[in-house]
Formats: C-alpha cells, sequence, structure tokens
C-alpha cells in the first residue's frame, strides 16, 4: 500500500484570479487544517512565514471566499476561523 501526500490542489495554483499571496496563504492554510474541519488563524503566525498586514490578510480570504476555496469568519481583530472546501 503506497501513502499518499496531501497537496494543495493544482486548480489553485493554475487559478489567475487569486494573487499569488493568496495562493502562499491557502497552502500554509491548507497545510495546518489537512485533518480538521474548522482552523483558527491568527494574523501573527502566518507573518512569521509571509510578512503581511491583516488587511492584506482579509483581502486574500475575501478573494478566496469569493472563489469558494474556503469559508472565514473573523472573531476577534487578526483571529480567523477557517473551513476549508472541498473543490
Amino acid at each position: 500500500m503506497k501513502v499518499r501526500h496531501q497537496e494543495v490542489p493544482e486548480s489553485v495554483w493554475k487559478d489567475k484570479r487569486i494573487p499569488y499571496e493568496g495562493k502562499i496563504i491557502y497552502g500554509y492554510i491548507f497545510a495546518k487544517g489537512i485533518d480538521r474541519l474548522l482552523i483558527n488563524l491568527n494574523v501573527g503566525e502566518l507573518q512569521q512565514v509571509n510578512r503581511i498586514t491583516n488587511q492584506g490578510l482579509k483581502n486574500n480570504l475575501d478573494i478566496l471566499e469569493k472563489l469558494k476555496y474556503l469559508l472565514y469568519k473573523e472573531y476577534d481583530r487578526g483571529m480567523y476561523t477557517i473551513t476549508l472546501l472541498d473543490k
């Protein structure tokens, strides 16, 4: 039996409507929540990987939500609950 590794869907990388920064953010969220339904994300946690502001993160999450890759809710300033959608 072969062990298969989960990878970010190819459709995300080929989608030209998503900016490169948004693809990196989606990859981070996907890796963090690979076996969960809900993911808690803090903007400070993401800033260690990528230079981004809270507004920039929110803009990228809006784009990803509009394209139906995920759903998010900001429950406190800079803190998000994210649900990945099957695509």
